[in-house]
């Protein structure tokens, strides 16, 4: 009766690990990493990635974001900033836009709260990414992804280095671990933390 309850186990891990490495789902609790919720202006943007009339700042930039929390447009792309409450809190936040209409991504920037794996909350750099229609990766519009930038000693990390999440439509994180923004192609590389 014990080797069938282990295998069993073995079993449940092995299909919660797939389904991890897929990008299908994670565990409930805690994520393994530091998190931004997404809300439902992020999907919301990448239908209508525009500025508002209120927008500030509206020109032509090439990037977007700060040190490792950094992306290169695939050239000259429209930047502007505007008050928006991308983490569905209540509150509009000052926030930096970039349309790579070539990529179909609206990257987003700015100095936010994250939440840490242990519970606690840090401020740092956050840039997003979300997919708008007709990407060049084939993600649904509204999906994404977003980074933290976190220092030596934020979140219980003994080193600082660049977190992130690939997140579906509806702002639900599918895929977290150490993070890289490719430089050639302005996605998202996870290397799932455990």
């Amino acid at each position: 009766m014990k080797k069938i309850w282990m295998w069993l186990g073995a079993v449940v891990l092995a299909a919660e690990m797939a389904a991890l490495a897929s990008g299908q789902g994670l565990p409930p609790g805690p994520m393994p990493v530091p998190t931004v919720k997404v809300g439902p202006q992020a999907a919301a943007k990448a239908a209508n990635p525009v500025p508002s009339a209120v927008a500030k700042n509206q020109g032509q930039k090439t990037g977007i974001g700060v040190g490792p929390a950094s992306v290169l447009a695939s050239g000259p792309s429209a930047y502007w900033t505007d008050m928006v409450d991308l983490d569905g809190d209540g509150v509009e936040e000052d926030t930096q836009f970039l349309l790579d209409k070539q990529r179909g991504i609206l990257y987003t920037y700015k100095q936010d709260n994250y939440q840490c794996a242990n519970g606690s909350s840090q401020n740092g750099d956050v840039l997003m990414g979300i997919y708008a229609q007709g990407n060049t990766a084939g993600r649904p519009s509204g999906s994404g992804w977003f980074v933290v930038s976190v220092k030596a000693g934020q979140c219980g990390e003994k080193k600082a280095g660049l977190f992130g999440c690939r997140f579906d439509a509806s702002g639900k994180p599918t895929t977290c671990g150490t993070a890289k923004v490719k430089e050639d192609s302005g996605e998202l590389e996870v290397a799932v933390k455990k």
